[in-house]
């Protein structure tokens, strides 16, 4: 179920990989926690039945999810580092994310983020899929 239970705000959160996740091929390499970025209104509230829950976050239970063997879905962003960030907050300014009084403070906590690990479940996808 998708709901507005766990929203999180424009920002960096720490995600945790639960057993399942440390065994997954498409997250091989990560550290047990690392940081991502995030942002939304929406999220998971309850997995899809047969889902397998890899990642979860204090603030939002289901941060990545898997279901048969290739499909996943990630609420944390794995294409997104801090500049990536400022672009889309700059972008989604007036378009109702935010205050958009709000960007350039926004744009300012942005850069200070440090977030390098999440692009691997990225690569690591197109390694094991892309053929």
């Amino acid at each position: 179920m998708i709901d507005r239970t766990y929203g999180e705000p424009l920002g960096a959160v720490e995600v945790e990989l639960t057993r399942e996740g440390l065994q997954d091929p498409v997250l091989q390499g990560m550290p047990q926690r690392f940081t991502a970025l995030t942002g939304h209104k929406e999220a998971v509230s309850s997995l899809p039945p047969h889902a397998v829950l890899l990642a979860s976050a204090a603030t939002c239970p289901v941060h990545m999810f898997r279901i048969r063997t290739n499909l996943y879905a990630t609420q944390f962003h794995p294409e997104l580092d801090a500049d990536g960030l400022v672009t889309r907050i700059d972008i989604y300014r007036d378009a109702g994310y935010f205050p958009p009084e709000s960007a350039e403070e926004l744009m300012a906590a942005a850069r200070r983020f440090t977030v390098t690990e999440p692009m691997a479940v990225l690569k690591n996808f197109v390694a094991r899929y892309a053929r």
